[in-house]
């Protein structure tokens, strides 16, 4: 049988996410393990390259990534995994198992991203749900362990009554990304179901990504709050030969 790593490498992703998510636990089994991890890997690598090239095009357009707070105080965009991104992620496999595996392998390979931010030609850029996806949260000067051990503990706290499951943040909801009163933050659920992660009760963490990176990073549109289309080609031009995950 082809292994799900040389199916994906040759190109059949959706296909080996289909058969990856559907193996549930298995897929951490002696079995399947090594070559669930590795397509992990390859999807992270697939994901930095996309970062990377998204970030390169917006600065290059004059786009400056911008906290969402009242004074837009800026901020790079991408933050690559710091040193400590490996130890980060090893706690989170032994604190949270059955841990997503695309969830560790995002922290070990691809870093903090954020596309919140001042665009030249699309001021409604920030109402677009743009890209965020922080684990280490290194503007704010890691201590992500410390935030996750003390989430987990007032959730545990509470898990007699609460039997939604422990969800680890690492957006803020579309609203908040505009600075604007909304719900709760993004985050992924643990443990999990397998090898990749969920995102609330539907959607697939890799999934998600995908949505993001075929809309240039914009995949949103709070048409409430006066979110307007951008410049013709704007957003195909980000998208451009960004690689599917």
């Amino acid at each position: 049988m082809t292994s799900h790593i040389a199916r994906y490498q040759a190109g059949d992703h959706d296909g080996v996410w289909r058969d990856l998510r559907a193996l549930g636990l298995d897929a951490f089994g002696v079995r399947h393990r090594e070559d669930a991890q590795a397509v992990a890997r390859e999807m992270a690598s697939r994901a930095r390259q996309n970062v990377e090239t998204l970030v390169d095009r917006l600065q290059a357009d004059g786009f400056i990534a911008t906290r969402n707070d009242d004074d837009a105080t800026p901020r790079p965009p991408h933050f690559p995994p710091t040193d400590g991104a490996s130890a980060l992620a090893d706690w989170m496999e032994e604190t949270f198992a059955p841990f997503p595996m695309t969830v560790a392998a995002w922290i070990r390979q691809v870093g903090d991203v954020w596309l919140v931010g001042e665009h030249p030609r699309w001021s409604e850029s920030v109402l677009a749900d743009p890209l965020v996806v922080e684990f280490e949260h290194t503007v704010y000067g890691g201590g992500s362990r410390e935030y996750y051990e003390g989430e987990w503990k007032l959730w545990a706290e509470d898990a007699d009554e609460d039997t939604s499951p422990f969800q680890l943040d690492f957006a803020p909801d579309a609203l908040h990304k505009a600075n604007i009163s909304g719900d709760g933050p993004y985050g992924v659920d643990v443990p999990g179901p397998g090898v990749d992660g969920l995102v609330g009760p539907t959607t697939w963490f890799v999934d998600d990504l995908n949505d993001a990176f075929a809309a240039g990073g914009f995949p949103g549109a709070l048409r409430a709050e006066g979110y307007v289309d951008p410049p013709a080609g704007l957003r195909e031009g980000l998208a451009r030969d960004l690689l599917r995950l």
